[in-house]
């Protein structure tokens, strides 16, 4: 009964992805198309962005106060029915404007943050600690399939569809995913976590104990450099593909689709890796990579030569992100673990709707590919400075670290 339940969790974490990745992909379309604006796209990116950092630190207190499933089931659901909501008011007023797609946005993704700290509240409850390791290979494995899947969905039913219809398979994957963990309930009782915390004397508990280890904060300030890279590989995606080199919808897809495929190829190359070389290294020469993604972004003569620096930058984050979840493990206390993470994984997520705002204010009158050029530049500047005390207190250099489970290469 316990592998089957695991199952359905599964199954609906793979609905709830591909809904995710649907998403991503027809927003960024829908705005573009909708007004032809870099500078708008950029703005979509960060609205998008914020409230899920926003909400980041509630959904810890949710996920105790409420109950993980319940939170999930609620966050699914109203991300189904904000998808349906906005498809009809597209379908019905196609003269409505980008409010509501902005308005789906800003809702999604708060709902987003909630989702992803209810299932790992809600994961425990399924599986016995001697099998998590196991179940968390299975979870990384199923989001990077949604990753690659996703995109390929969106890219084939945009040949039957128009953009504004790929709403409803979101709705349709974020119901089903919300209805699966529904079903959960039978066989065993999934209960709120026991006893509540204050909120802002845990952060600031967290605050304190990040603050006390420089080398932290230089690891914030690397995923910091590597997320603006990122951001604005994703804010720009749509204005580069449809504008600059003049492809089409479908071929839209063919950059989420490489970033996923170089993605999954890095975490299988991961124990390879590891064999050969220590953590640190790996993570260093992650880094450059994902910044000489950003130069061939900034100077790319041909969309092939984009594709390739936008899967570079995108696709090598995973193993950046070995590098940061084993290196800051030995500067944590393990009674602190939990809120100082959280706290490192805002810091360093902050870069991602910033790289949308800068967008929003410069993408209309600087090209693009220049803002990629100075955020590259920047990004070598901070390397170089933060290299030097890092690689002189870093814990991972040597000798080779034992493969990390999948979940390593997860979200920073």
């Amino acid at each position: 009964m316990q592998g089957m339940r695991f199952s359905v969790f599964l199954g609906s974490r793979l609905l709830s992805g591909l809904g995710d990745q649907i998403l991503q992909f027809a927003v960024p379309l829908l705005v573009y198309r909708s007004t032809g604006s870099v500078a708008l796209s950029g703005l979509a990116f960060f609205i998008e962005w914020l409230p899920r950092l926003v909400s980041l630190p509630l959904a810890g207190v949710f996920a105790d106060r409420v109950g993980g499933r319940r939170v999930y089931i609620l966050a699914d659901g109203l991300r189904a029915a904000a998808c349906v909501v906005t498809a009809l008011i597209m379908t019905l007023w196609p003269g409505s404007g980008l409010a509501p797609i902005l308005l789906m946005m800003a809702l999604c993704a708060f709902c987003y943050a909630q989702a992803f700290i209810a299932l790992e509240t809600t994961l425990p409850q399924l599986v016995p600690q001697s099998e998590m390791a196991k179940a968390q290979s299975w979870l990384q494995l199923t989001n990077n399939g949604a990753s690659v899947l996703g995109p390929a969905l969106a890219a084939a039913l945009l040949i039957w569809m128009p953009a504004t219809q790929l709403l409803w398979g979101c709705a349709l994957g974020f119901a089903l995913s919300a209805t699966g963990v529904l079903g959960l309930t039978r066989g065993a009782s999934l209960v709120p976590a026991a006893g509540r915390r204050a909120l802002l004397p845990e952060l600031r508990e967290g605050l304190g104990a990040l603050l006390a280890q420089p080398t932290l904060l230089r690891l914030v300030g690397l995923a910091m450099l590597v997320n603006l890279i990122v951001g604005l590989a994703l804010a720009t995606a749509a204005p580069m593909t449809l504008g600059l080199f003049g492809q089409s919808d479908q071929t839209l897809a063919s950059v989420q689709l490489t970033m996923g495929i170089i993605s999954i190829a890095a975490f299988l190359l991961m124990p390879w890796l590891l064999r050969r070389f220590s953590v640190y290294w790996i993570g260093q020469l992650a880094f450059l990579l994902i910044l000489a993604g950003g130069l061939i972004m900034a100077r790319a003569p041909s969309f092939g030569w984009y594709l390739l620096g936008c899967g570079l930058s995108y696709g090598l984050c995973g193993l950046f992100n070995v590098f940061i979840r084993t290196e800051r493990l030995h500067w944590i206390a393990e009674q602190q673990r939990g809120r100082v993470i959280s706290l490192m994984v805002l810091l360093n997520q902050l870069s991602l709707p910033l790289a949308g705002l800068i967008v929003a204010l410069f993408g209309s009158w600087v090209p693009v590919q220049e803002i990629f050029l100075v955020a590259s530049l920047v990004s070598a500047l901070g390397y170089l400075l933060l290299y030097r005390a890092l690689a002189g207190a870093a814990r991972t250099r040597t000798p080779p670290q034992p493969a990390p489970s999948a979940v390593e290469a997860g979200n920073k």
